[in-house]
């Protein structure tokens, strides 16, 4: 683990020599570009005067991910995407977390294996031809920067209140879209070509529901936590699941099933078992599920079988997609066609929507071919695998199911490359880890 204490003489001449540098590069770049010079000058001055409270920035940039800011503002600025931009602004914001709380290298497999995949872009891929080293560049910077956010050393206190932050990113969301809807700049709802009509907030529709499944998934793993709230957790799986429903997505829908239904087997055990007061959470859950399946059960049936398609049920033209991108690899499934190819791949055969192909597995397995796929994912299982050791073994069965659902839900989403997913799910393994650890490796 490196680690850096305010207290620390030698930390205080990094802080310094940070700073340092910093006013130097900013000093030679602002001829170039002198507008984002001037911002980054502010960013810099801010981390100065927030070094000694980074928790506080920490609950800033989570509270950011409720926001799609590349759907609110389109555009650049700078000269520079929207998206990279909000990317470079909240690695920047978490530098004082770098700083104070340290990092481990436990987590970095992730890391470590997107470079491999660079590697593999560079000497090995058969490039598409509108393919270039820059955007294979910006694509392992994007995909790369959540994974960093698993490396942050965090204090159990601060971790536990980021991990209710994270379970209250829908509401946040909504809240902030009723405000956009009240100033004209935004609409709550969006209303799909098929008639349904989807809740978004902040965001779009499948992005909101990436935040609602976390928000409804995390908490089952938290009840059976010793010391949570459980009121806190209960209520927020209600409003979540609510939200969730709202938007009509369903892939995150289907991935969460094989969690509740172990926590319905759960719950009814421990009921059976004379704990009289579970008949609550278990009838209330029941009656949640059965509304929303009955007020949205219009919007569902739009989405999903109104269209004739070849499979039967609507997918939204995945299938479609996800046949064209595999035909983008074939003859290549070793190295596949490099790091950010799926972003280049569509020549407008695919509906523009699909810039990549709404399958993780997929997009992946294009880039990267089986070797590049197949070690991303085996550093996923590594993180999952190391998470899983520490905790207690009431939570296990949970967690298992947690995980179940992410890799469920990614063959139908974007789970990896979306920023309303990847930071709270990076942010919530890390910290799961953090305050379950036992009291003798805290420090390590």
């Amino acid at each position: 683990m490196i680690n850096y204490l305010w207290s620390d003489r030698r930390s205080i001449y990094s802080y310094g020599a940070v700073f340092l540098i910093s006013a130097l590069l900013l000093g030679g770049a602002v001829i170039y570009q002198p507008a984002l010079c001037a911002a980054l000058a502010l960013a810099i001055i801010f981390l100065a005067v927030t070094i000694r409270h980074p928790e506080r920035i920490s609950y800033f940039v989570l509270l950011s991910t409720a926001l799609s800011v590349d759907y609110l503002y389109t555009g650049t600025l700078f000269g520079i995407e929207i998206l990279s931009l909000y990317k470079l602004g909240i690695l920047l914001l978490l530098v004082p977390c770098f700083l104070v709380y340290g990092i481990s290298l436990k987590f970095a497999y992730p890391v470590l294996a997107l470079c491999a995949m660079v590697f593999i872009t560079f000497f090995v891929s058969d490039w598409l031809p509108l393919l270039t080293a820059s955007i294979a560049v910006k694509s392992f910077i994007g995909l790369s920067l959540p994974f960093c956010f698993l490396l942050i050393n965090w204090r159990k206190e601060v971790a536990q209140r980021q991990v209710q932050i994270i379970c209250l990113l829908p509401a946040v969301s909504v809240g902030v879209g009723m405000v956009l809807q009240f100033l004209h700049l935004h609409s709550m709802l969006d209303v799909e070509f098929t008639g349904a009509i989807r809740l978004q907030g902040a965001n779009i529709p499948p992005h909101l529901a990436m935040l609602a499944f976390l928000g409804t998934a995390i908490p089952f793993v938290e009840l059976k936590r010793v010391g949570a709230k459980p009121v806190f957790f209960y209520i927020v799986i209600v409003v979540n699941f609510s939200i969730l429903i709202a938007t009509g997505t369903r892939g995150p829908i289907l991935a969460m099933i094989f969690i509740a239904l172990y926590y319905f087997y759960d719950t009814l055990r421990q009921y059976l078992k004379g704990k009289a007061h579970l008949i609550v959470p278990l009838t209330g859950s029941v009656l949640v599920i059965l509304g929303a399946v009955l007020l949205q059960w219009n919007n569902l049936k739009k989405r999903s079988f109104e269209r004739t398609t070849d499979t039967g049920i609507d997918l939204s033209g995945r299938s479609e997609a996800w046949t064209y991108f595999l035909g983008k690899v074939e003859g290549h499934t070793l190295a596949g066609r490099g790091l950010g190819s799926v972003t280049v791949a569509n020549d407008g055969s695919l509906f523009k929507g699909f810039v990549v192909p709404h399958n993780e597995y997929i997009r992946f397995y294009v880039d990267t071919g089986l070797i590049g796929c197949g070690l991303l994912f085996l550093s996923l299982l590594a993180v999952f695998i190391k998470v899983n050791k520490v905790l207690p073994r009431q939570i296990k069965p949970y967690y298992a199911g947690f995980i179940l659902a992410f890799l469920i839900y990614s063959f139908s989403d974007n789970t990896l490359s979306t920023v309303q997913f990847i930071i709270p799910f990076c942010w919530y393994l890390n910290c799961l880890y953090r305050y379950s650890r036992p009291a003798a490796t805290d420090s390590s």
